[in-house]
């Protein structure tokens, strides 16, 4: 087992994580901006597929996944830094979002960018593979989610 429930990351582990976390959110934003710049490009019935309503609210959602993403990512990552106490639940609980919400807004870009994006004619795919990738790595977002609660139980206990 990767990760004891009732253990704190290792230092390299801990680091491990935050690189994990950042290459996934770096290719969540890569990937956005890609599919946004498509479907203002990709025409649709006369008009740009990004003039729909439907993607409009895609986007807004994927967009806010993306910077909570990244304020979570930059924070564990400090903490990681700072050798802060609370360094290994920041990991978790980045770890946790970004596996869950950076699989859904990969999934998101390919399904706009409809057949092409399932080829290897475009790049997206190699995005989608790479969240995939890092959210089974060092423990999946259930595996996270439980640590969290492991986390919240010891400090209910504490005080």
């Amino acid at each position: 087992m990767v990760l004891g429930a009732t253990q704190g990351h290792g230092g390299r582990q801990r680091l491990a994580l935050v690189i994990l976390n950042a290459e996934a959110v770096g290719a969540m934003e890569a990937a956005f901006e890609m599919t946004v710049e498509w479907a203002f490009d990709r025409y649709s019935f006369g008009r740009p597929l990004a003039s729909y309503q439907e993607i409009k609210h895609r986007f807004a959602d994927m967009k806010s996944w993306l910077e909570a993403s990244h304020a979570i990512s930059d924070a564990a990552a400090a903490a990681v830094e700072a050798h802060a106490p609370e360094a290994s639940e920041l990991v978790s609980v980045a770890k946790a979002y970004i596996g869950e919400y950076g699989g859904e807004l990969l999934q998101d870009c390919v399904q706009i960018h409809g057949g092409i994006g399932v080829t290897f004619e475009h790049d997206i795919h190699l995005f989608l593979r790479r969240v995939t990738l890092n959210r089974a790595l060092y423990g999946t977002p259930a595996d996270h989610r439980q640590r969290i609660a492991t986390f919240a139980e010891h400090a209910g206990v504490a005080a």
